[in-house]
C-alpha cells in the first residue's frame, strides 16, 4: 500500500470526469502524469474525437507531456477510454443501419416472388433471375 500526503489526497479528490456524450456510457477522467501534471478530461476527450488512430492519440500526449511521463496504468486508462468511445460509436452506427433496414423497404415491395406458384418456367420453385446482356 502506498501512503499519500494530505496534499496528494486533496489533489486526487479534485480530479474530475466527463461523459463522452449525453447518452454515452463512456466516462473520461482527468489523468496525472508521473510528475503530477493533471491532464484534463476535456483534453483527453477532445483528442479521442480528433485522433484518426490510436497511435495518433498516444503520439499527441507523448509529444505534449513527454513519453516518459506516463506510467502504464495512466496511458492504459486513456487508451481504454479511446477504445470504449469508438466501440460505442460503432455499436450506435450498427443500430442506425438496422433501423434503416428494418423500417424502410425502400419501395421495393415483396421480392419473394409469386405467392400463387404460377411460375412461367415450369418445375423449379427457385427464384432465378435471367439477364439478357
Amino acid at each position: 500500500m502506498k501512503l499519500k500526503t494530505f496534499n496528494q489526497f486533496i489533489l486526487e479528490s479534485q480530479l474530475s470526469s466527463i461523459k463522452a456524450g449525453k447518452d454515452s456510457k463512456v466516462e473520461v477522467s482527468d489523468q496525472k502524469t508521473i510528475d503530477g501534471d493533471v491532464i484534463p478530461a476535456q483534453e483527453i476527450l477532445g483528442q479521442i474525437i480528433a485522433a484518426d488512430t490510436e497511435d495518433a492519440f498516444k503520439a499527441y500526449f507523448y509529444d505534449k507531456y513527454g513519453s516518459t511521463k506516463f506510467d502504464t496504468a495512466t496511458m492504459g486508462q486513456m487508451l481504454t477510454a479511446y477504445q470504449d468511445y469508438y466501440t460505442e460509436e460503432a455499436e450506435e452506427e450498427k443500430e442506425k443501419e438496422k433501423e434503416e433496414e428494418g423500417g424502410d423497404d425502400m419501395g421495393l415491395g415483396d421480392l419473394g416472388g409469386d405467392d400463387e406458384g404460377g411460375d412461367d418456367e415450369g418445375g423449379d420453385d427457385e427464384d432465378d433471375v435471367e439477364l439478357d446482356i
